[in-house]
């Protein structure tokens, strides 16, 4: 069974509606029962001048992820790789013109628009949540994050994720 994730991909102008067709599509999507993640585009970098996660970026490190009690943030150079290996059913790229995230690719040219572009993402997105992703220990299985990731256990929300070292 193929566990990758749909991905839509929203351009258009400022103002065309891009966020409203995202807000509706998730709020219809997660009332299927799905999971979706959205990858936000934007045009200027996080302010991390003299942070200890701007130190690692320059310093060379691949990944840099930023982990509060309640939250975290992956950094990355370009999010195409992994945007196709998130562990949801679903995921909404609003933004990137200048990138193709994959053969779903919606111009929004207006947000009186958005009902109809909701119906269409509706259409597309599968009619039910795929099983959850359950992996532990050596790589017997196929691992949705390639080489970043040993051990994965996604049931309601991220368990456990082993590093390798």
């Amino acid at each position: 069974m193929d566990r990758r994730p749909l991905v839509i991909q929203l351009i258009g102008d400022s103002g065309s509606g891009k966020t409203l067709v995202v807000e509706r599509s998730v709020r219809a999507l997660r009332a299927r029962g799905l999971r979706v993640a959205v990858v936000k585009h934007s045009h200027h970098p996080p302010d991390l001048r003299g942070k200890d996660t701007a130190r690692a970026l320059r310093a060379g490190a691949s990944i840099v992820v930023f982990s509060g009690a309640t939250s975290f943030v992956l950094f990355r150079g370009d999010a195409a790789p992994i945007v196709g290996r998130l562990p949801v059913d679903v995921v909404i790229v609003e933004g990137h013109s200048r990138r193709r995230f994959g053969p779903h690719r919606f111009h929004i040219r207006s947000a009186s628009e958005a009902a109809e572009w909701v119906r269409t993402i509706l259409t597309l997105a599968p009619r039910r949540r795929a099983p959850s992703i359950v992996l532990h220990g050596r790589r017997r299985r196929a691992d949705p994050y390639g080489e970043f990731v040993v051990g994965l256990t996604v049931e309601r929300g991220v368990r456990r994720v082993e590093r390798r070292e």
